[in-house]
């Protein structure tokens, strides 16, 4: 009798399920794929690996025309890679909330700008602006000069062995000098201790979040994983390297005599201020900022400034090692804009004039965005590009897939830079520093980087392919599970 009441039970809560995604799906004409009770399309995505989740989304996309309904236990998703629908959700003013699977990197990140919404995040993007600013910009680039300066030191020894080398953690600690030194006004020389632990615990959690993303059994069971243990691990050397950068400041401020920020200069004109300094001096309501706030954006701009670029020169340095005939396009460039000092460091006016580097940069971007895709959370009934979608819908935004559709751009998995001469592309066919009121911040911080630092290296050397292929991997960030492997050669 217990076992027939049982399997009476579980047949009513199958059919309650299944009824519930029933009328769910009525309040939307966006199509998908049929939802299983209980678990919705959640048996799709468990336990495949990072390799395969943006094959997974390409194929639902496809199958559905670019957008697809998706149910992840009760969550309700849409995935889409259609330039219009993205369109109408990345320049919407309203529609600026981050999605779900967001709420996993709090851990890390806290309510920083990144992970934040509504009004504290438009607080936070307000205030933390100026710290972008060109006049602060500009006071970086001798700091990613020298920095680049370090790297090619550090490759010439790599280029004497005549062997293939795995660029990518390599890149990562210049990434992280840059970052340091330039918005946080610390020096902590990453690129002198290649087995830095804190490159090491991004690229670990950032595996744990990505996979609690994608796989909700797991997440259902995290706290009894191990997944849990490397996470927690993870944190210990992350935040512990956060306060420290943000005491060294605090010291280096204190023996400087400064308490408080001065907006205006003896001759009047306007003070420009890093952005450690706006979060260590400012007051918000007369209050100064807490310790907490300062920490939460301080890890964010640490791995947004550090990781995202690692990810953008090293897939830049593979397209341009696999064009030999773009490469020597982007050293003839240099040549021309050096001439004969061609080994003193770049001015601003030498950046500006890297017209096709920045082609070959944004190129390397849209097939290898640094963000393969972000995520909005719909807060009321919407309509966009004809798609009627729900309160509290999580809308993917698949830019990998999206940059790569043949519909948007002709023959996508061929290089060509000359793409980007043309200026009346659709801007929202190309996203990798998102677009309208979420747009990244730190892009021509971004920018500025990475033409410092390929510039350097195209300079010096030339980037040959190994033969091996990069098998990418969408985590917070696009990686590869067997590294960006390519050879040097010093230039005589």
């Amino acid at each position: 009798m217990f076992v027939l009441l049982f399997l009476v039970l579980l047949l009513i809560i199958l059919l309650v399920s299944w009824l519930s995604f029933y009328l769910d799906k009525k309040h939307t004409n966006v199509r998908g794929p049929l939802p299983y009770p209980l678990i919705g399309n959640a048996n799709s995505l468990f336990a495949i690996e990072s390799t395969e989740f943006m094959n997974v989304l390409s194929r639902l996309e496809e199958k559905y025309d670019k957008t697809a309904l998706i149910y992840l236990f009760s969550q309700r998703y849409i995935l889409t890679s259609d330039p219009k629908f993205i369109e109408g959700i990345v320049s919407s003013a309203k529609l600026t909330d981050k999605g779900k699977s967001y709420y996993f990197m709090e851990p890390w990140l806290g309510e920083g700008l990144l992970t934040s919404s509504g009004p504290r995040w438009k607080a936070h993007r307000k205030f933390l602006t100026p710290a972008f600013h060109f006049n602060i910009l500009h006071q970086f680039l001798p700091i990613f000069c020298k920095n680049a300066t370090v790297l090619i030191k550090k490759l010439h020894n790599i280029a004497i062995k005549n062997c293939s080398t795995n660029l990518f953690p390599i890149i990562a600690l210049a990434a992280l000098d840059n970052v340091t030194e330039s918005i946080m006004a610390v020096s902590f020389n990453a690129q002198g201790d290649s087995g830095s632990e804190f490159v090491k615990a991004v690229d670990a959690i950032s595996t744990v979040i990505s996979k609690r993303m994608w796989n909700p059994f797991l997440d259902l069971l995290f706290p009894l994983t191990s997944y849990k243990t490397k996470q927690d691990k993870a944190l210990k050397i992350l935040h512990g390297q956060t306060i420290k950068i943000i005491k060294a400041r605090q010291e280096e401020l204190k023996k400087m005599n400064i308490s408080e920020l001065v907006l205006h200069t003896k001759h009047g004109t306007k003070n420009k201020h890093t952005f450690l300094d706006l979060l260590l001096l400012a007051e918000v309501d007369g209050k100064k900022i807490s310790d907490q706030w300062i920490r939460e954006e301080v890890d964010t701009f640490l791995f947004e400034g550090h990781d995202t670029i690692t990810s953008a020169i090293t897939f830049c340095l593979y397209c341009l090692a696999q064009n030999q005939d773009i490469q020597e396009k982007v050293f003839q460039e240099q040549k021309n804009i050096f001439g004969h000092e061609f080994d003193r460091s770049p001015s601003s006016n030498d950046l500006q004039q890297m017209k096709y580097l920045e082609f070959v940069i944004k190129e390397s971007l849209r097939l290898f965005p640094s963000v393969p895709i972000i995520q909005r959370k719909i807060l009321e009934d919407t309509v966009i590009n004809g798609m009627r979608i729900p309160k509290n819908t999580s809308i993917v935004l698949d830019l990998f897939n999206m940059q790569r559709d043949p519909r948007v751009y002709e023959d996508p998995l061929e290089f060509r830079p000359e793409r980007f001469e043309n200026t009346g592309r659709n801007p929202f066919t190309w996203l990798p520093f998102s677009a309208g009121p979420r747009n990244c911040i730190g892009q021509k911080f971004a920018m500025m980087e990475m033409k410092v630092t390929i510039s350097e290296i195209i300079r010096n050397f030339i980037i040959l392919p190994t033969g091996q292929v990069p098998i990418l991997a969408a985590e917070l960030i696009l990686r590869t599970v067997n590294g960006v492997n390519l050879k040097i050669v010093p230039r005589l």
